[in-house]
Order: structure tokens, then C-alpha cells, then sequence
């Protein structure tokens, strides 16, 4: 069965967002912060509506097999998550692709140990354009794709 990928309408978020929580905590190998779960067990309608949010999804008919969520253009969070099953497909690059061309800028943070995910930004052409540590005490590298702003950076990402 072919993937599908789609930007989770608003309307849809109410009917969704535990299942999208279940996959994430279940897939998300312990490395996306409680922040920003707590951030998508909150988020509602009117937050996805607007142009820097967003849920980006991978589904194989009517299960979720990846996602990418980003909130204020990934200032305050984004994470990429994909069954453990469907790695090494290709898939975690779609969806980043596809999030690009919702959003005219895009920033991820990338824990410095996190060599697969770096080389996946790295390959379709995020820029690095800051080092810090994560909200988990880890060396973390800020990753920068579109018109970004390096002011962007020193407003929000502390």
C-alpha cells in the first residue's frame, strides 16, 4: 500500500490528537522532550490554523506511520517521528520535504548524538546556525531551512 502524506486539517485535530500522542510516545524512542508532548496534548484548532504551526502526516491508509509537528516555525518546538517499522524508507525525508513547502522558514533542533536525524536536515539543505544545550542537557546543534532570520534565533531560542 502506498503512503499518503497530508497536513492535518484543523477540524481534525479533536478526533486525532491521542492517537497522535500514542504514536509519538510510543515511536518517538524517549527523545522528544515532555515539553513539547505536553505542547501537542494541549494544542488546539485555532493554533494549527495559523501559518507557523503545523502536523504533517504519513499514513498507510488509516494508520499514522510518520509525523512532523512544528510549532512557531520550530522556535518552540518540532519533532519527527516514524514507526520504527517504516525507517530507513525514505519517509522522515518526505515529511520534512513536504513541512518545507507549508512553511517559509523551518528551525529543528538536533541533539548532537542524533547522527541520522543530523544527516537527514543536513541532505535537504538545513543550514547549522547555532550549538547550545537542549532542553535535556544534551550538546544540541539548531538546524535552519528558508527564510530564516538569525534574530529569529536570539529572540526564541535563548
Amino acid at each position: 500500500m502506498k503512503l499518503k502524506y497530508l497536513q492535518l486539517p484543523p477540524q481534525a485535530l479533536a478526533e486525532s490528537q491521542a492517537t497522535l500522542l500514542r504514536f509519538v510516545r510510543q515511536e518517538g524512542d524517549r527523545r522528544i522532550t515532555k515539553q513539547a508532548l505536553d505542547w501537542l496534548d494541549k494544542l488546539k484548532p485555532k493554533m494549527l490554523s495559523s501559518h507557523e504551526s503545523s502536523l504533517v502526516l504519513a499514513m498507510r491508509g488509516k494508520q499514522v506511520v510518520g509525523l512532523f509537528a512544528v510549532c512557531r516555525f520550530g522556535l518552540q518546538h518540532s519533532f519527527l517521528v516514524v514507526d520504527k517499522r517504516y525507517r530507513h524508507r525514505g519517509i522522515g525525508k518526505s515529511l520534512t520535504a513536504y513541512t518545507c513547502q507549508l512553511l517559509p522558514k523551518l528551525y529543528v533542533r538536533v541533539a548532537m548524538d542524533n547522527e541520522a536525524s543530523l544527516a537527514l536536515f543536513r541532505s535537504l539543505g538545513f543550514e547549522l546556525v547555532k550549538a547550545s544545550i537542549g532542553p535535556t542537557g544534551k550538546p544540541t546543534l539548531w538546524l535552519a531551512h528558508g527564510h530564516w532570520k538569525p534574530e529569529d534565533l536570539q529572540e526564541h531560542a535563548g
